[in-house]
């Protein structure tokens, strides 16, 4: 597993404590040189979604930092195959022996500064990316049209790839608004199958949708999965608890299924029993559960993030886990007996971890 390399100040600083895991996962993308052709962003915080995209965007553009693609060209490797791999872990575990860092801007773009409160003249790119007016940058595959259907039509899908065909100064990010199979249904996708595979060079999309289910197999496997969480893990310090491991307490329950769940079921009882040492009364045992939640998802998250960026598998188990996470969150948040919302969480933490290849 290769080390972790130092990471740049991609996202404005609001946006990176929202969304660590988002931001974590795109940011060691690029600075380990291994964009990927489509990003699926799931979760149902639409703003954070078009935030991650057009600072992307930003970043690929503005006058501050846009010499990391442009530098990029003039490697060994072009730019087209670090950023037009099709996404599969074979591929991702082949590229790994032969793909390099590239050097980073000192600088964020003018847009992440702005947001983070930071003094800056706006470049012109930057400008028209934060009004969402950039005619050659950001472009939009959504439904409408004269028919006013709710579904993209196959009629946009093949105008948007006559559109990237074009050459273009700028680094292009496509938005597909909801890339749900009732939305963008099959014989839109499959217009676009071929240019979400294999985009023109300095092209990258992002697809928004609530979970990755919703979205038509043939996408997933093109896109890889960020999770953008409603109720992400909290970013301050962790409690002070024993070590306590899901991922390891499932594994050595062995293959049969009834016992992973018991052990579920006692890390459930683990957690519980972790929260209640962080509370002094009744009134506070919502924020404490949230807390040791938030704690053993670090953890999964941390032995799994270097992973995550590599394989389509382990992303997407991480996005799944967080959804898991989030509801279970907000069912204890809305008074559902703590014990019950813990064991109904473990138990599809576990069948979510052994369909997933992932208690290694």
């Amino acid at each position: 597993m290769p080390a972790d390399l130092p990471q740049t100040d991609i996202f404005d600083r609001h946006l990176s404590v929202r969304q660590r895991l988002a931001t974590d996962l795109l940011s060691g993308a690029i600075t380990k040189g291994r964009l990927a052709n489509a990003y699926l962003l799931t979760g149902r915080i639409a703003d954070d979604k078009w935030q991650l995209a057009k600072q992307m965007a930003a970043f690929l553009n503005c006058e501050r930092t846009r010499s990391y693609w442009q530098n990029a060209q003039g490697q060994n490797e072009p730019v087209q195959n670090l950023l037009g791999l099709p996404i599969s872990d074979e591929v991702f575990q082949q590229a790994n022996q032969s793909r390099k860092a590239f050097a980073m801007p000192e600088d964020r773009s003018c847009l992440a500064k702005s947001l983070s409160g930071d003094p800056v003249n706006m470049c012109r790119d930057c400008r028209w990316i934060g009004e969402d007016a950039h005619p050659e940058c950001l472009y939009k595959l959504a439904p409408g049209g004269a028919t006013s259907s709710r579904k993209i039509s196959v009629e946009s899908a093949r105008a948007m790839t006559e559109t990237l065909a074009r050459t273009s100064a700028a680094f292009r990010i496509v938005i597909v608004e909801d890339a749900s199979q009732d939305v963008f249904h099959r014989p839109s996708a499959n217009a676009l199958l071929k240019t979400l595979e294999e985009p023109p060079e300095n092209t990258m999309f992002f697809l928004f949708a609530e979970s990755a289910d919703s979205v038509l197999p043939t996408v997933v496997s093109r896109s890889q999965v960020v999770p953008v969480p409603q109720i992400p893990f909290s970013d301050g310090e962790s409690p002070d608890l024993p070590p306590f491991s899901f991922h390891t307490s499932i594994r050595e329950s062995g293959s049969k299924r009834s016992k992973a769940y018991l052990s579920a079921l006692d890390f459930s009882q683990a957690v519980l029993k972790a929260a209640d040492s962080l509370i002094d009364d009744d009134d506070n045992v919502r924020v404490a559960i949230s807390r040791v939640v938030d704690y053993v998802l670090q953890q999964e998250y941390q032995r799994l993030k270097a992973r995550a960026l590599l394989s389509l598998n382990e992303s997407k188990y991480l996005a799944d886990l967080l959804e898991l996470a989030e509801e279970a969150k907000s069912r204890v948040d809305h008074y559902v007996n703590p014990k019950a919302a813990l064991e109904s969480f473990s138990i599809a933490w576990a069948r979510l971890a052994q369909n997933a290849h992932v208690l290694d």
